[in-house]
């Protein structure tokens, strides 16, 4: 059997005997990369120091001693070696192997996923047709995918994707299939993205963040942000995404109309247009219409520069069938000289839907008076002949064997509340108030305040308003001192009556014309008869509302009210300073005399109307919200019946108007209401129920009350919720904010197109940590026979000259 003993090379051999006698264990001596290094690090104007102080001190120690000058000098030398020894001990001497640890630096891309990505404001470079700002980022990312590659800005760093809208999450790379998801966000949190990129990395280096987005965000991105990016020395370079000035955008803020309505009643709809965008458009070019959505029938139809400046426009609308009425409210673009309309940047804040229930009854009038006045004569025949009210009067001058008038005839004025409750409207003609007594007027005033009635004086030479003064009706009168009210000039003076914005407003004293005179802007005939009484008011509350003024004709344009609203509690007065619209049928008939009347007492009426509807009424404090906006739910029961049941809380169940019969996405439980200062001694007895709700999300919210004591009445009611952070109300581009953030944090705004200079915008914040092995010297075996060398060395020559 043959033996064979490997053999290794002597410098191999003499490296490893070495490295034992170091003591090294995971280095080697004979490593190139590996050099020596000490634990504490002495600069070398030190060592020098160190050296000569050496050589000095051991020079010093033998030079008076005897002997050979030659060997006392070699003596010294070692010495010198024995104490510089000594010293590179103490200083650690250590073999190295340098080595280092590098931690990449993340690149945070955040890309806008929120719906106002969906707006087309951008222009196709190729085909000059408008597409969607989402499609400009998807086009971007492809044509410029090199930047974002491990030779661009993924180079020796991590690159890190994000989409967001309300908040950020992860996204594989748009650049690899299926691409970015679509956008659909409701809304775009700017701030809450950058908040959460920035927790992302766990403490890891941010080399930046870039933002692709349009800009568009309700939250702030001012110095707070901007000083928390800075001191983490964290730079956004936004990229902006959509036009810089954007197109045309015409939207209705607001749409507000009646909860309820008589049938074929004309209800008043205030509508608020706003423009977002775009070059100045002339507001008569821009056409508001309500539509009746059951058969898309024009309702009403004006341009906006029919508005009072800095007023809502007022829009009317009426139905024929009972019901829930939805009314849409579209605003469009029309030139009237045959231009195509401006192209707009969405069409979704274009229209807002106004929900109306139409209630089948008449109105119900009580009209007092005090003596056959002509404005009385033709007045109580009106409201007979009217079918769409239901009146009952009371002529005080008449004697005991007069048949009282009116579809409801009645033998006296009501004596309680609950003979008072059953009038939506009380006529108060000139009447003294000795009539009544004090509880009869303070029912009448109840009636108003509690019960959302309507009371309307008509000013009489004898009585109303001076005799009013103090009584607890004084409260309903809009004037501040009534007894002193007198006749405005004399029994020659003539007037006419102007109608005021307010008047536009409520959609009153806006009549239809017969084709013999023209109408006013306004709606108001210029050519009526004048007036010879009309009643001067004094100073008004307040809270006073002047419908109508007015104009004395020969004394120019000094004016006076003399038709004013004031609202009081749930319900509304209105005092009418003369008894002479009567006057207006000459040669007309009732034409004018009949629309001036029946519009106030409807617009009275139907205030009456949003406080009662019969057995229970069920009803929310707005119909259009914003998202976690506090809404009062409230049911009131009047119906003996339902009372009587003593139902402890009352079940209502909320779902999407899009699936009224899915299941319901919130339940509320509405509790009894004890408020004992809110009842009218000797009204009819009721119970209400009351519940705050806060609707978590936005869409047209069903309300139903689905306690089974009270299902069969049908108690619904819809709220619409709006996000007040919804992209779609404006989703105008915010490039300023993005050039505001870049300057704030030291970052750039770079051009979508132009995404490749980002390659050198972006700084290298990878972190190096030195990760070195080092292995100590000071006590190794060698250390040791240096020093017995030295020290054996200096002995001997010692004692070869006899020094020791």
């Amino acid at each position: 059997m043959t033996h064979r003993i490997a053999i290794l090379p002597l410098a191999q051999q003499a490296g490893t005997l070495l490295d034992r006698l170091l003591g090294l264990r995971e280095l080697s001596w004979s490593d190139p990369s590996a050099g020596l290094g000490f634990e504490y690090v002495l600069p070398a104007w030190l060592w020098v120091l160190i050296g000569v102080t050496g050589l000095l001190v051991a020079g010093w120690s033998y030079r008076r001693l005897l002997g050979r000058r030659s060997l006392r000098v070699l003596l010294a030398l070692v010495r010198t070696a024995v104490l510089l020894t000594i010293v590179i001990l103490l200083a650690g001497p250590t073999l190295v192997l340098p080595q280092e640890t590098i931690q990449r630096d993340w690149l945070m891309v955040l890309i806008d996923r929120s719906s106002s990505m969906r707006v087309q404001d951008v222009t196709d470079t190729v085909t000059g047709e408008p597409i969607s700002r989402d499609q400009s980022v998807r086009d971007a990312l492809g044509d410029q995918a090199e930047v974002f590659s491990d030779e661009g800005l993924g180079r020796d760093r991590k690159l890190v994707w994000l989409g967001f809208g309300t908040s950020a999450y992860t996204i594989g790379s748009p650049l690899i299939q299926p691409g970015l998801v679509a956008p659909d966000a409701p809304a775009t949190s700017i701030r809450t993205a950058i908040e959460q990129a920035l927790r992302l990395p766990s403490g890891k280096p941010i080399s930046g963040i870039v933002l692709i987005t349009d800009g568009r965000t309700p939250q702030s991105t001012g110095p707070t942000l901007a000083q928390r990016l800075k001191q983490q020395g964290v730079a956004v370079f936004p990229v902006p995404v959509g036009a810089a000035k954007p197109p045309l955008d015409l939207a209705i803020g607001q749409a507000d109309g009646p909860q309820r309505a008589f049938l074929n009643d004309t209800a008043p709809v205030s509508v608020t247009v706003e423009q977002l965008g775009g070059d100045p458009v002339d507001p008569g070019e821009i056409h508001v219409a309500l539509i009746d959505q059951a058969d898309d029938r024009v309702l009403d139809e004006q341009t906006l520069d029919q508005a009072e400046p800095g007023q809502p426009l007022r829009l009317s609308g009426k139905s024929s069938t009972v019901g829930l009425a939805r009314w849409q409210v579209r605003v469009t673009h029309k030139p009237p000289d045959g231009r195509p309309p401006i192209r707009e940047l969405v069409t979704e804040n274009n229209t807002r839907t106004v929900e109306v229930e139409v209630i089948d009854r008449p109105i119900r009038v009580l009209y007092i008076e005090g003596y056959p006045r002509w404005e009385f004569r033709y007045l109580k025949n009106l409201l007979i002949r009217e079918k769409s009210i239901s009146s009952s009067t009371y002529l005080l001058s008449a004697d005991r064997s007069f048949a009282q008038e009116g579809d409801v005839p009645i033998t006296r004025p009501p004596a309680d509340a609950q003979e008072m409750d059953a009038y939506d409207v009380v006529i108060l003609g000139d009447v003294p108030a000795e009539f009544f007594d004090t509880g009869q007027l303070t029912v009448l005033r109840d009636h108003v305040s509690a019960r959302g009635a309507g009371i309307i004086w008509i000013g009489g030479s004898q009585h109303t308003p001076n005799t009013y003064a103090g009584t607890p009706l004084a409260d309903l009168l809009p004037m501040r001192r009534p007894a002193e009210v007198t006749r405005t000039g004399n029994a020659t003076s003539l007037f006419k009556l102007e109608p005021t914005a307010v008047a536009s407003s409520l959609n009153v004293m806006r009549v239809r014309s017969t084709g013999q005179g023209a109408l006013q802007a306004d709606g108001w005939p210029q050519d009526l008869p004048p007036l010879r009484w009309v009643q001067n008011l004094g100073a008004l509350k307040p809270t006073a509302e002047v419908i109508a003024k007015a104009i004395q004709l020969e004394a120019g344009d000094d004016a006076s009210p003399v038709l004013v609203r004031l609202r009081y509690g749930a319900g509304q007065s209105l005092y009418v300073g003369t008894d002479e619209a009567w006057r207006w049928r000459y040669g007309r008939g009732e034409w004018y005399f009949q629309q001036y009347w029946v519009q106030l007492i409807r617009m009275l009426g139907r205030a009456r109307l949003q406080a009662d509807t019969g057995r229970a009424h069920f009803r929310v404090s707005s119909r259009a919200v914003s998202v976690q906006q506090p809404v009062v739910v409230e049911l009131e029961l009047s119906d003996p019946l339902l009372i009587s049941r003593g139902i402890p809380r009352v079940a209502v169940s909320i779902r999407p108007a899009s699936d009224p019969t899915g299941p319901p996405v919130d339940s509320l439980d509405l509790l009894p209401v004890v408020d004992d200062e809110a009842v009218v001694p000797g009204a009819p007895r009721r119970i209400g129920y009351r519940a705050l709700w806060r609707p978590a999300a936005s869409g047209t919210q069903m309300l139903t009350v689905t306690d089974p004591a009270l299902a069969d009445l049908g108690l619904v009611q819809t709220v619409r919720v709006t996000a007040p952070d919804s992209e779609m109300l404006n989703p105008r581009s915010d490039h300023a904010r993005l050039v505001n953030l870049a300057e704030q944090t030291g970052g750039a705004v770079v051009p979508l197109n132009e995404m490749d200079r980002l390659v050198n915008l972006v700084p290298n914040r990878a972190r190096i940590t030195p990760t070195d092995i080092r292995e100590p010297l000071w006590d190794s075996a060698l250390s040791l026979i240096v020093l017995m060398v030295l020290f054996s060395f200096e002995w001997v020559v010692r004692r070869a000259i006899r020094l020791a």
